[in-house]
């Protein structure tokens, strides 16, 4: 596969060198760092990966529509946007995938936590909350992953409502499902969930040692979507797997 590469920072270059392993070439790399990609070079692509700002995104997802070319976007804080992205799809018909965490084992931990989820809705002598670290130089907070775990187990645990994801400066309501966060060093990224009662507390813990499970899964998500239109998630694709 030809791979352009919208975003080069350390993302994309571990996206470079996974991609280069296997036998891929990457015909463009856009980034204010780097020199501007030609029409020539954009229109090789078999498949776009997005890994940049989300100022600017729903431009960037219009120029690749505009070529024809899927995407896969690990870039996150747009959600707000999905409406925007959900036209943009239709207008251009392509393909478009994206998650707030493309790493395997992450959404492997999805999956045990719907599970988990599942279990403890029957027992109302559990609360949940949810803590993550990110290093100090993430974007957004709480993390995309966080507030996908938090989507997930509001959708599996019927006593918990609203996500509360600021600081709690007086007590939790029941209905309430606090998501805190740490900024600071180098931390690729940890999400730690904590089922806690009077008795006893349960932790499951997803923690990144680097970057390469980001990028393999952006890669296989590359693979899957080139031939592909429609927008979907990289829950799709772990559908299909399990």
């Amino acid at each position: 596969m030809k791979l352009a590469l919208h975003g080069y920072g350390k993302m994309g270059k571990e996206v470079e060198r996974l991609a280069l392993e296997r036998g891929w070439s990457i015909c463009a790399r856009i980034d204010l760092t780097q020199p501007p990609c030609t029409p020539e070079q954009c229109a090789q692509a078999d498949a776009v990966i997005h890994f940049a700002s989300a100022n600017g995104m729903l431009d960037d997802l219009k120029y690749w529509g505009n070529l024809q070319k899927p995407l896969v976007i690990g870039t996150t804080g747009w959600y707000n946007s999905l409406s925007d992205v959900q036209s943009i799809q239709q207008q251009y018909n392509i393909g478009i995938v994206y998650a707030a965490n493309f790493s395997l084992g992450v959404n492997l931990f999805y999956a045990i936590l719907r599970t988990a989820g599942t279990l403890i809705n029957r027992f109302h002598e559990y609360d949940v909350f949810i803590h993550e670290y990110h290093h100090k130089d993430k974007a957004d907070s709480p993390s995309g992953t966080a507030l996908s775990i938090g989507k997930l187990l509001l959708n599996t645990i019927e006593r918990k409502k609203e996500l509360l994801t600021e600081t709690s400066h007086g007590k939790i309501h029941p209905h309430q499902l606090h998501i805190t966060s740490t900024r600071g060093g180098t931390v690729i990224g940890t999400h730690i969930v904590t089922f806690d009662s009077f008795a006893d507390t349960i932790e499951i813990m997803h923690a990144a040692k680097n970057r390469s499970g980001f990028a393999l899964g952006a890669l296989l998500a590359a693979e899957w979507i080139k031939d592909k239109k429609g927008l979907f998630t990289f829950e799709d694709i772990m559908n299909e797997l399990f």
